[in-house]
């Protein structure tokens, strides 16, 4: 079992063994990290993920309950008053709202009610998770029919194919939150050579257009390998290898995922998704949602009176 990871907030330093001496007594493995303030339990925390937070129930920059109200979002915490048992005169620390408290000789009743708020945090953060995967699968369901209607119109011209495109590009861009998303189309040169060509791009607001006619990933050949396997490409600027790094940072992007159209066992083409501000780790729901708008793109251009992919068109738009 790993070690808990505390945060103990402006609990002072004659009451802070109370709390370490009944946690190793009880065979609990622990590290504390100790601050004085509500600023600084702020600042620890965007640093480090701590199991539980233990907070005196006074500090000396702002109520507790604000305090509370914004880390008990990302861990689960106890509030401590500091005083002395009125029997013994002993050095106390009482858990609010409870019956608990901590002394040199009473220091085990108090795990019970540590134990139950860290299975019910963990619960509740379960319940969460669960519920946004939910709402996410809702929104994708919904944005997937909505690209599909879009995408259903035969007989289009060029102009009239490219903006059903970006219209689903830009409902896709709001729905995961992009700051660009494009289509890179396959194209062989008159000398044998095969190139990729940008079609069609949608950006966020303030985000620079990267529309080159004809650009060449470097060493597209690992893309290609995936692509021919029917498999995506996705990393950010620490996990990509070095020149396609400089490809995104080129592109001033974080991350980036790919997602290959397929015509029978050939890839023709492939959906990017970049996000600037972000090393976005895309989630296998994502990653399924633009592998279906990338079927249905395929089997759009083959309903279209079109030239085929690899044409030199292209279309760029921003939300």
């Amino acid at each position: 079992m790993e070690p808990l990871n505390l945060l103990i907030v402006a609990i002072r330093q004659d009451w802070q063994p109370l709390i370490s001496e009944s946690l190793s007594n009880a065979g609990y493995q622990f590290q504390a990290t100790k601050v004085g303030s509500k600023q600084q339990a702020l600042a620890a925390c965007h640093q480090s993920k701590f199991d539980l937070i233990i907070s005196n129930c006074t500090l000396p920059d702002g109520q507790v309950a604000d305090l509370m109200s914004v880390l008990g979002k990302l861990s689960p915490c106890l509030v401590m008053a500091e005083g002395h048992c009125p029997t013994t005169s002993e050095k106390a620390l009482s858990l609010l709202a409870t019956d608990f408290y901590i002394t040199s000789s009473e220091q085990s009743s108090w795990l019970s009610a540590m134990e139950h708020t860290l299975s019910k945090w963990k619960s509740n953060a379960r319940q969460n998770i669960e519920k946004i995967h939910q709402n996410s699968s809702s929104l994708h369901r919904k944005v997937l029919a909505i690209c599909e209607e879009e995408l259903s119109v035969e007989n289009l011209d060029k102009k009239q194919a490219d903006h059903s495109i970006a219209n689903v590009f830009t409902i896709i861009l709001e729905a995961l939150d992009l700051s660009r998303i494009y289509l890179y189309t396959k194209k062989s040169t008159p000398d044998g050579e095969e190139i990729i060509v940008q079609q069609n791009e949608v950006s966020a607001p303030g985000v620079n257009s990267r529309t080159v006619k004809t650009t060449d990933i470097p060493n597209f050949k690992r893309w290609n390998n995936l692509f021919v396997s029917k498999q995506h490409v996705q990393g950010d600027l620490k996990s990509l290898p070095a020149e396609e790094k400089h490809w995104l940072n080129q592109r001033d992007a974080q991350s980036v995922l790919a997602v290959p159209l397929h015509n029978n066992d050939t890839w023709n083409g492939f959906i990017g998704l970049e996000d600037m501000m972000n090393a976005r780790q895309w989630s296998e729901a994502e990653v399924n949602l633009l592998e279906s708008v990338a079927r249905l793109i395929q089997q759009n251009q083959l309903h279209q009176n079109l030239p085929a992919f690899g044409q030199n068109r292209l279309y760029t738009t921003q939300v």
